[in-house]
Formats: structure tokens, sequence, C-alpha cells
């Protein structure tokens, strides 16, 4: 199907529904059947939605009230025709498919949502006429538009007059922001878009720059933004054009510009007829400088018009993150739909637009409330298809999201699923800017290889493999995506057996045969303790997912962890044994680097809050018989025990033989006595045992241990440090898309300082000067009877954050 034609026939195909559905060939019954793209417009009627709206994080009970089996009504305004409506249609389509999950998922409370659409033409007046109209006549007080900037300035002060809520996934005039109480935007203020686009073309080293404008609220806000704030770093606006929306050649404003002599020229338009053609006829005029943008000159129908005269344009643009399984998933099943995608960003805001707006009506139970709606939306916390964690200021603005930089790819590298470029980074790093245009950029179709150092045998071999199949769920996804930069990632995994020696050799051999400058792992503290030397030494990035001793802190600058410092973890557990009541302790800990980190930071912290160590044992890892060990520990009549293993196997014994010893006092220990072997081999003598282990995990890592048991065949066995693994990919992936070298470690290292990542395992951490994790924390979870153990529930149940004294 040509996604081009299907975007022009949508907006005809409306209005003749419209007209069909005045004649009385519509009513108010609710459609289930699934339209073709060109047909979708139906939208105007009530519709039946798919998917529970647990991408957010509300989760809100229902009020209690009389029940009702009418739909939840609201209304939609998009640019169903004019100027926007290439991505006016698009949102509409995304809105209608968020309405028919959240339909056939059971509705909001048991009743069906129905979305009645209006077009609103991407203008003022015809904002206002589908205002009254769905206000007036549908009795509305819910809105989920418009499109347009102009559209949006033109309603906006009737619905705050009125009470009406108005929230939009598309319009970014900054003076929407002050529009009042009931207006609400997902879409980012062109205030940050131009601060960012100004920041890229002075840091792409222009200082004269042309600008060509459309007369539009939206294509105005732009290009004002973009222009203060590149004249307040020093630059000079040499030349300033503007064009009415019915105008197709722009031959003369061109030519006056490139007569100023710019270095560059930056276009905001409305519509992409005009951004493309713009594009087209700058470059048949003779101009070969650099040219920058917004995201409407880079959607399909204006890449299309410009060929192959658009190559190498910069954009900033919200864009998805493809690590996001919620927009990968959106992306999916639009494309299955409607058999074509374009300015996924925008796409993807209107869908959560829906699903946010369910989640309030779930809330307030009425579709005439918009106070209650208000007040909702105002105290949200979202994650869905466009980010994790965004939430509304006061003034209905949306926190929580950020612009991104993308290159248009030369014409015969354009495809559906790359949208026709390239993601440079994120809007204000190094990746983004400094960059030369597409066509003078050496190209290179080697993947991208890095190593990873797991324990694959050994003691640690229960988590490690589990850990690595993590790593590599995470590289398939990646390169399904397309890769880093149109490159593949490699993963070149090393068994490091979970000790100094091996870790050591495995090291050597990426290294030095492989060549990897970039290392995920290790598994296990003493493994990576043993390679940490060598690879600070030799300016080697490595990264652990697990490895938690505390002394890996001051391993050098190359040298990081998402796995949570164990003095962390001991302060927690000290925390706990005394917070319960407890103050004479026994310690037992297998002798190896990570147990004797867990097992020494706990006893610091529990000391310090006043209680007494009153037995302490070590065992081998080699040792399978613990029973005289434990008669010792028994015998200092201590009121709880304290394990700390590095095997599954070992673990599960000791506890198993502390209670068949007689002692039935409780138990704590840290995550690896958790693991299913462990509580296999304990069996019923683990039950009530309490552990310290990382706090819970993200919607985006509950969708990553879903994807992790399709893909192959079995839960995770340890979730946060799979997670942790996973996410320690898509960090790779992250600072190899700016360095775009697999050899630039240093690079690399000062990506890795930099960045704010939001993941599988929390959102928004980061790391300090010493390459440790910052913004996670641990949580006490308790074992469960083996009746009631689960693979859903992983034998335990959580009793929260980790406790203070």
């Amino acid at each position: 199907m040509n996604l081009y034609r299907a975007k022009f026939i949508a907006p005809i195909l409306f209005v003749l529904t419209a007209l069909l559905i005045a004649c009385g060939g519509g009513g108010d019954t609710p459609q289930t059947g699934t339209a073709p793209p060109a047909a979708q417009p139906e939208a105007t009627q009530a519709q039946t939605p798919s998917q529970d709206s647990t991408s957010g994080s509300q989760g809100a009970t229902a009020p209690s009230g009389s029940a009702s089996d009418e739909p939840f009504r609201i209304g939609v305004m998009e640019s169903l025709t004019g100027p926007g409506e290439t991505y006016g249609n698009v949102a509409l389509q995304a809105k209608q498919l968020a309405a028919d999950e959240i339909n056939a998922g059971g509705g909001i409370n048991g009743r069906m949502l129905e979305l009645i659409a209006e077009d609103s033409k991407c203008s003022a007046q015809d904002a206002i006429t589908a205002y009254n109209k769905l206000t007036d006549v549908d009795g509305v007080k819910i809105i989920l538009g418009t499109s347009c900037s102009g559209a949006m300035l033109g309603a906006a002060p009737l619905a705050e007059a009125d009470g009406v809520i108005l929230f939009s996934g598309l319009a970014t005039n900054p003076d929407i922001a002050d529009a009042g109480d009931y207006i609400f935007r997902t879409s980012m203020n062109d205030l940050q878009l131009g601060i960012d686009t100004g920041e890229v073309i002075w840091a792409d080293g222009h200082r004269r720059l042309a600008t060509i404008t459309e007369t539009t609220d939206y294509a105005e806000g732009v290009r004002r933004t973009t222009a203060e704030h590149f004249v307040s770093l020093g630059g000079e606006i040499v030349a300033e054009e503007r064009y009415a929306s019915d105008i197709t050649d722009f031959r003369t404003q061109i030519t006056k510009m490139i007569g100023a002599n710019p270095d560059a020229i930056h276009i905001a338009a409305q519509a992409e007829f005009s951004g493309g053609t713009i594009v087209k006829q700058i470059r048949e005029l003779g101009y070969a400088g650099p040219l920058y943008s917004e995201i409407v000159p880079v959607g399909a129908t204006a890449l299309e018009v410009a060929g192959d005269a658009a190559t190498g344009l910069k954009a900033v643009t919200a864009e998805l993150d493809p690590a996001n399984p919620k927009a990968r998933e959106v992306l999916e099943n639009f494309r299955a739909r409607y058999d074509y995608i374009t300015l996924p960003w925008y796409l993807g805001s209107a869908y959560d637009d829906v699903h946010i707006a369910a989640e309030c009506l779930k809330q307030t139970n009425d579709d005439q409330d918009a106070d209650g709606f208000r007040d909702c939306m105002y105290g949200i916390t979202w994650s869905g298809a466009i980010g994790e964690g965004y939430s509304f200021d006061d003034r209905g603005e949306v926190v929580g999201l950020s612009n991104a930089v993308v290159v248009v790819l030369p014409l015969d590298e354009r495809t559906d699923d790359n949208q026709g470029y390239r993601i440079l980074g994120q809007a204000g790093s190094d990746a983004a800017v400094g960059v030369a245009p597409i066509a003078a950029m050496p190209a290179s179709t080697e993947p991208f290889r890095i190593g990873a150092m797991d324990a694959l045998t050994g003691v640690g071999e229960s988590y490690g493999n589990p850990i690595v199949q993590a790593k590599q769920m995470a590289v398939e996804e990646i390169n399904a995506a397309g890769g880093i930069n149109g490159r593949m990632l490699e993963l070149i995994a090393e068994d490091s057996k979970c000790n100094a020696q091996d870790a050591i050799t495995a090291y050597n051999k990426l290294t030095d045969v492989d060549g990897v400058k970039i290392i995920l792992g290790t598994t296990c503290s003493g493994a990576m303790l043993g390679a940490a030397p060598l690879a600070e030494a030799e300016a080697v990035i490595m990264i652990s997912a697990s490895a938690t001793n505390p002394d890996i802190k001051g391993a050098g600058d190359y040298i990081f962890r998402t796995a949570i410092n164990d003095d962390q973890l001991g302060i927690d557990t000290g925390n706990a044994i005394h917070v319960d009541g407890h103050h004479d302790l026994a310690t037992i800990t297998e002798a190896t680097d990570y147990a004797e980190g867990a097992r020494r930071t706990t006893v610091a912290r529990f000391e310090e809050l006043g209680g007494h160590v009153v037995a302490s044992e070590s065992y081998a890892s080699d040792i399978t018989d613990f029973r005289t060990q434990l008669t010792k520990l028994i015998n200092a009549e201590p009121d709880a025990v304290y394990l700390a293993s590095q095997g599954e196997f070992s673990g599960g014994t000791i506890i198993k033989q502390l209670r068949e010893l007689g002692f039935e006092g409780p138990i704590y220990t840290e995550s690896v006595n958790t693991g299913p072997e462990a509580l296999s081999i304990a069996g019923e003598a683990a039950t009530g045992m309490k552990a310290i282990i990382p706090l819970g995990l993200t919607n985006r890592g509950e969708q990553f241990l879903k994807d992790f048991e399709a893909h192959f065949g079995h839960v995770a066995t340890q979730p946060w440090f799979q997670a942790s693994a996973y996410d320690d990919v898509y960090l790779a992936a992250a600072c190899l898309a700016q360095t775009g070298d697999d050899q630039d470690t240093d690079g690399f290292r000062d990506c890795m300082y930099d960045i704010t990542f939001s993941g599988a395992i929390g959102d928004g951490y980061s790391f300090d000067e010493y390459g440790e994790v910052v913004g996670l924390g641990n949580a006490v979870v308790q074992i469960l009877p083996v009746a009631e153990r689960t693979d859903d529930n992983l034998g335990y149940v959580s009793l929260g954050q980790a406790p203070t004294p």
C-alpha cells in the first residue's frame, strides 16, 4: 500500500462518512470492525477499544457510585483536512487504535469509550466551529486536540471559560502554556524546541542564519524561539522570509535568502507539502549549505516531495525511544492496522492521550466532571509510548520528555522502518552536534563489537547464564530495530567463572584476540576485581550488572555498574535486622569477594545500631556439608542468622541444614538465596526467610520479563539482575550511538558519566564520579511457603522498600 496516497484519501472519505452519518447512516452504535486506514474516520461514531491502561502509573480504583452502561463520550479535534491533514489523520487513527484497545479490554469501569471526532482544519475559526459542535450539540466536556497550534489557541479561551478540558498531543506554540487550568498537552513547548535548535545550529559552527517560515502560529513559534536563542548565543539572522499556507512556489523568498550569504538555513513549516517543496527548491537554486528544520519537513510526505534534496537535513524533534517496549508495541500495532508509519512520536503522543484520558475517567467515573479530570491530570505520572514517568506542571505543560536531533538519509537508504532519517542523539548531547552532512560522512557496515564476561560455569552459573540471555535478547531487539546508526551490534561472550583468574583469562581473550574495548560484565565481584585493574590500565570499559562488592567503587574511571553497591545492601540489611528487634546476630559467609562484602557491610551497620555479632563462620565454595559451622552458630544462641552465599546450591543447603539442626529463629540473606535453585534445595526450610534485594522493576522492566519468558520459554529467575544486564546493553547502545566508534573508550566513558537513563530497573538513574549507579534502591522480600511459590511470584512476596530505623 502507498502510505502517501492513503493519507490523502483518508480526509476525503472522512467527509463522505460524515455526510452519510448526517443522513441517518451512522447512529451511536459502537463499531467493532477494524477499518482500513482510508475508512478509519468513522471514528466520529462510538468505537470499541483494547488493552488496558496499565502502561500508566496510577492504577486508580473506580469511585463508588451508581452503575451505568452508557459509554464515556469524549471529543476529538484534529486537522482532517487542510495544511495539517497529513498528521491530523495520523493522530486520529492513533487515538482510535487506543480507544479500540481500551474497549476490547473491557472498557473503563465496565463502560465503553466513545470518540466523537470533528475537523479543526488547522485554523482558529474552524477549531471554534468544531468546539461549539462538540460542546453544544454532543455535550462533551473533555476534548482531545488539536493538531495545530493556531487551532488550539482559537479554541482554548472558550474551553477555559466553559470549564472544558482541552488536551493536545501535537500543538506546541509557547503561548498555549498560559491558556488556563483546563488546558494540557503531551506535546513539548516550542520554547524548548527553539533552545535545542539554536544550540544545535550554533554548536555545528554556524554564525549567519537565514529563516523561512509559514505564517501560522506553530511555525512562527518555532522560528521565533529558535532565532532568539541563536542570537543570544552570538549568532546573526541575516534574512527572514515568510509565506502563506496557500503558496506553492517559494523561489522568490529563497533567492533573497541565498543572496544574504547565510551559513545555514532554518525552515519552519506547518504543512509537509510546503516544507518538502522548499527543501527541493533551495537545492535547485544552488544552495549547498546545511539545512535545519522542525518535525514537519521530515514527515513522509515532505521527504517524498523533497527527494534526495533533503539528504543531510537536520531536524530537532521529539522521537520515540526504540528501547521503550511500549513504543515498539504501539508502532507495530499501528502498522498492522493501517499499513504505514509516519511521524511516530506524534502518533505515540496522540495514543498516550487516550490512555491518560481513560485513566482519569476511571478515577472520576464521570465524563462531565471536568474539574475532577483536571485534578487527575495535575496529579498523574504516566509511562507510555512517548516516555516513562512523565507528568504535567502547574500550567498543564508536559514534564519529563526531551527532543532529539535527526539527520535525513540518502534516498536509497530511507525505509519504512527508519522513517527516512537517523537519530543522532538527544538534543544537547555531543552526538547531536558537529556532525557533517550524511553525504560527507564515511559509511561503515561493520558491526559494533562488544564483549560480555559472565559466570557461564562455576558457582555463579545459575545467574550468569540468565544474565547472558538477557544481554543477547537486548542485542537482538536493537538489531531488529535497525541497529545503532544503521550498524548491527555484535556481542562476544566469554566465561569468567565467578573468579579472578578466569576473569583475567576471559578479559585477555576479548581484548587481545577479539580486539574489543567495551566489556559488559562481570557477573561476580571477585571476577570484576580481578579484571578491573587490567581494564583501567588499558582504558577498556567494563560495566557490570551484578557485581556489588564495595571495593569496585575505587576501581577506576573506566569501570561502571548498574548493580547497587553492597555498602547500601549492608546498611539496608543491618537496618532490617535491627528494626525487627534482634540484638544478637550470627553470620555464615561463603569465602568470596561478593559474599564477604555483603557480610562485612551488614555487620558494620548492625553493630553501629547497637547490635552484637555473637558468631561468624565462613566456608569455601567447594564445601557441601555445613553442619560443623552451623552447630557453632546455634550454640552461640543468636536471635537471628545472616547468610551470604555466592552459589545457590550452598545457600539452599545451609538454610535446609540450619533448620534440620533445630534453629527456629529468623534467617536473613541477600539475593542469591532467593534464586530458584536455592529455594528448591531449601524447600520448606526457607519459608519466612527475609532477603534484601534491589527494588522492583519499571513498566519497561515488567515488559522485559514478559518478552524474556516468550523468547526463552522460561521465567527470568533473577529478574532484577537480568533486567540490569538488559539495561546495560541499551546503555552501551546509547553511548555507541554518540561516539560512533566501538574503540573510542574515552568518548564512551564521558557518555556514561553524563547519561541519565530510564530503563528496566529504574527511571532517571545515572552514574556518579566513581561509576556507581545513582537513583536506585533496595527492597525487603520474604519467602513464601512451598505451596504458595509460583513462577510468577518467584517464591517470595515484597514487604516494601528497605526500612530505616
